[in-house]
């Protein structure tokens, strides 16, 4: 299905499809492929082998030990073969948890169907029951009828149940569409299993899903048939030479845009030749760079994930120029895209369109395909009218139909073999590089071994989301030994000449045999006891050939023997072998050899580049400005010095937070870390003393920040987004009462020392909210979050509500507008404050999203620091404090 239907066959059958022009439709109008059906939660594409072959969902095994090894490589290029024709059935794996697992009908052909209330859809499903539970449920998920997005779910309709054969069984069944009140929009066919129904784990496969409704009119069956089969017109995308340089690409690297190594506030400037020269230097070079932009700041205002790049320092044209600077070096960019993206401020076109938009201004040469599998040709179409070369790469494992529209792809997670495994992908198309990672791993040496016995990727990724979490040395000079091998040598690994597990002459070794153009290259992998110059491979005596250890940079001894050769050495882990023609060894080879044996000699010595400073503390505050407890400054409310027993309540969301006080170095991990994103962390900081102090009783409004500016003539060091909802930087006297907004740290940090005051301590803030007795919430463990929302959604005025005071008399401490703290901290990698409070803005269907909405008083959240055009937010403001005396 990826390469070989002809355009001719394609237009017949488009033909035959407008003038057959069924008034139902059916599965075969619907090919069960994964441009029609998305294999979601639990679910999986896959193929099924051919006898003789064991795979998992990422590798085929290698032979075994019994299996001759002629017929095990026969029946893996027959397998390929199949693939390439489109001759071999696909079939989808759902293995269910006991949470979820569901195949859905894609968004263009559920729109198709326009199911409305009360009407009926029949569904055919081949299925095999192979452990646990047999119920197959029926449901529809209703989606927004603009943006597709995720709006609710009918619950289950129906279910059936696949016979326990192990067989093949056909299952038919009814579901009606409900006629509900608030059920409205577009209604998706959803196909699986739910807790809310069952709970118990199974596993069953599907083969073909057919559905069945109402009239679809004429004019959309061209479309759809287009939609329908995606992957044969793509096909040919798989030979361009403008996409091909994907295949030669070994390092990739995650880059978080607010990485102090990427951008120096200080400087006010880009420094990605410190992250490049660190790439050349510790590990032997990036091939890509992924810029990060979004998560986990998305969600705390309205902007988008578009917009994070726009509101970089600099915009886009300096964002251009960081790319312009990666590619003189040889490095790609990729941008990122998060698809969950839908509950922050619309663009008025397509996120195809802008993102091909966004790819021409900045002549990037990657998206990076956040949470998806794969990704439609539309979105090839709009990105090749503005920028031809540029490739996509999804995060998940893609299905094989993806292959045509998918370069490359992370690998996340694989599901090792318990011996080594040939990359599934990576067989099937051998131009396909996959980037191997376990971001939450101390040690990659697993990753790091996969990546170089398939000829594949490995990717860096250190700054994870706020978290850092390095590459030792070992695993920097293990990968920078691989690179140098992969970069060198790289049109070895791409083309399909190429021997999976080759008999080794030794047990507990595994081969891959590369060739091209009369040179062979063998990487191999011992998973038993070291070797000590014993034969490693048996060859074919060729005359005048050199055979040479890439590994350790040296020449093998050779051993004829009548029709062979036995090639010696030794191997630890890892070991490479270069077989070449004597007129091919040339002085850049001798060059590489010495580089490499340089490498393996190269002895222990401190790791002086992994480090982390201290962020158990934040940096310290000015206790400058004092006033006298007689008399309390106008607009404040006394809080008297007390000792309270501090907790806070926090999601990791994959950025993790700082440690307790107190707590030694060994244990920061259990803090800072960010995984599990989904964890909470019911902190206990025990007593804090508080000494006594005067805190706004409402946030400082924009008329307050006027007397400010007009009084100090303040001007940011950057203006961007400075203020912005005062129009053309007009004071707006209908918001004179709201509280500022669009004001960064450091611009919060002038006004209050302006006043005579200081921004709160993170302490401070929690206890004038919550008082001394514990409370959830600061109006009461009762109160109603509800009530700190606006009806228009934005900001309330400063002092609305007058019911909702905390226990000191503050309006607003939870619910209006974030509020920033003295917080600030710098582990030397990321600086990030404390926000707290919550704020009007919650955004809607993604679980990826900060936390929205008013939080309780034990709810903080971290929110990364870069520089003020991308600091300053709709939804942050602040107020103040004075200690007193």
């Amino acid at each position: 299905m990826l390469r070989f239907i002809s355009q001719s066959s394609r237009v017949i059958f488009l033909i035959l499809l407008m003038v057959a022009a069924p008034k139902t439709i059916w599965g075969k109008d619907f090919p069960f492929t994964s441009d029609v059906f998305s294999a979601d939660e639990g679910c999986r594409w896959m193929a099924p082998p051919p006898p003789g072959l064991q795979m998992s969902a990422h590798f085929i095994y290698g032979p075994s030990p019994e299996q001759d090894h002629s017929a095990w490589f026969s029946a893996m290029q027959q397998y390929r073969a199949q693939l390439h024709q489109a001759t071999q059935s696909k079939v989808i794996d759902m293995r269910f948890d006991g949470v979820r697992a569901w195949v859905r009908l894609k968004q263009p052909f559920a729109q198709a169907l326009k199911i409305a209330p009360g009407q009926k859809i029949s569904l055919r499903i081949e299925a095999r029951w192979l452990e646990g539970g047999n119920q197959l449920c029926f449901a529809l998920d209703q989606r927004d009828p603009q943006a597709f997005t995720w709006k609710g779910w009918t619950g289950v309709l129906n279910q059936v149940e696949v016979p326990k054969t192990g067989n093949w069984e056909v299952c038919e069944v009814s579901i009606t569409c409900p006629d509900l009140k608030d059920l409205h929009g577009i209604f998706q066919p959803i196909i699986g299993m739910d807790e809310t129904h069952d709970s118990h784990p199974a596993h069953l496969e599907i083969r073909n899903i057919q559905v069945q409704t109402g009239q679809v009119s004429l004019s959309s069956l061209p479309e759809l048939s287009r939609l329908a089969f995606e992957s044969v017109q793509a096909g040919h995308l798989i030979h361009r030479s403008d996409l091909r340089w994907a295949s030669t690409t070994h390092t990739c690297r995650m880059v978080m845009v607010w990485d102090e190594d990427f951008y120096d506030r200080e400087l006010g400037t880009y420094t990605l030749e410190k992250i490049l020269d660190d790439g050349e230097r510790e590990y032997g070079g990036d091939d890509i760079l992924v810029l990060w932009q979004g998560y986990p700041r998305l969600g705390f205002d309205e902007r988008n994930q578009f917009d994070m790049y726009r509101d970089l320092p600099g915009g886009l044209a300096a964002l251009r120029q960081v790319v312009h600077q990666a590619q003189q070096r040889g490095v790609k960019i990729f941008i990122d895209y998060n698809p969950w993206d839908s509950g922050t401020r619309r663009e008025p076109q397509s996120d195809e369109v802008v993102l091909a938009e966004l790819v021409e201004a900045l002549d990037a040469d990657g998206i990076f395909l956040d949470t998806l599998p794969g990704t439609s040709l539309k979105l090839r179409e709009e990105v090749d009218k503005r920028r031809k070369g540029v490739v996509f790469m999804p995060e998940i494992h893609p299905p094989l139909d993806q292959l045509s529209l998918c370069h490359g792809s992370w690998a996340q997670y694989l599901e090792f073999p318990p011996s080594p495994g040939l990359l599934h992908l990576k067989w099937v198309e051998p131009s396909h590089v996959q980037f191997q990672t376990r971001r939450w791993d101390n040690s990659h040496a697993g990753e790091i071994e996969t990546a170089f016995f398939n000829g594949s990727g490995f990717l860096v990724w250190e700054n994870i989301f706020g978290t850092y979490n390095p590459l030792s040395q070992e695993d920097r000079r293990l990968w920078k030994r691989c690179n140098a091998i992969l970069t060198h040598f790289s049109d070895l690994f791409t083309g399909s000449d190429w021997v999976p597990f080759f008999p080794p002459a030794q047990k507990g070794i595994s081969v891959q045999k590369w060739a091209h153009s009369g040179s062979t290259i063998f990487t191999l992998i011992n998973t038993g006891e070291p070797i000590q110059d014993q034969p490693l491979l048996e060859l074919p005596y060729l005359p005048d050939r050199f055979y040479l250890d890439l590994w350790n940079g040296k020449r093998l001894r050779e051993e004829p023997s009548g029709p062979v050769t036995r090639i010696k050495g030794s191997i630890q882990k890892i070991g490479c072998i270069l077989s070449l023609p004597a007129s091919q060894a040339d002085e850049s080879l001798h060059n590489f050899l010495e580089q490499q044996r340089f490498l393996a000699n190269l002895p222990p010595e401190p790791d002086r580049r992994n480090f982390a400073l201290s962020v158990v503390d934040p940096l310290p505050v000015d206790r400058t400005h004092k006033r006298s407890k007689s008399h309390p400054p106008q607009g404040m409310v006394p809080v008297p010095g007390t000792s309270f027993h501090m907790k806070l309540h926090h999601l990791r969301r994959e950025c993790g937070t700082y440690p307790n006080p107190g707590t030694p170095r060994e244990k920061w991990k259990d803090f800072l870390w960010g995984s599990p994103f989904e964890e909470i962390l019911d902190r206990d900081l025990g007593t804090v003393d508080i000494q006594p102090f005067f805190i706004d009783e409402a946030e400082v409004s924009n008329s307050d920040f006027k007397k400010f500016l007009d009084a100090s003539g303040y001007q940011p060091r950057d203006s961007t987004n400075f203020i912005k909802h005062w129009p053309m930087g007009e004071f707006p006297q209908h918001l004179a009462d709201h509280p500022v907004v669009y004001i960064d740290l450091e611009d919060a940090r002038a006004y209050a020392h302006w006043a005579g005051k200081r921004l709160p301590t993170e302490p401070e803030w929690q206890l004038a909210a919550q008082g001394t007795d514990g409370r959830l919430w600061p109006w009461g463990n009762d109160f109603d979050p509800a009530r700190c929302t606006s009806d228009s959604g934005g900001t309330l005025p400063v002092r609305s509500l007058p019911e909702g005071r905390s226990p000191f008399g503050c309006y607003h401490m939870s619910g209006n507008v974030w509020e920033w703290t003295e917080s600030e901290r710098d582990d030397g990698h990321i600086r990030f404050a404390i926000l707290r409070g919550g704020s009007y803005f919650k955004p809607e269907g993604s679980i990826w999203y900060a936390p929205g909405g008013p939080l309780a008083c034990t709810d903080h959240a971290k929110f990364l620091l870069m520089d003020s055009s991308i600091d300053r937010c709709s939804t942050i403001g602040f107020r103040c404090v004075v200690d007193s005396e």
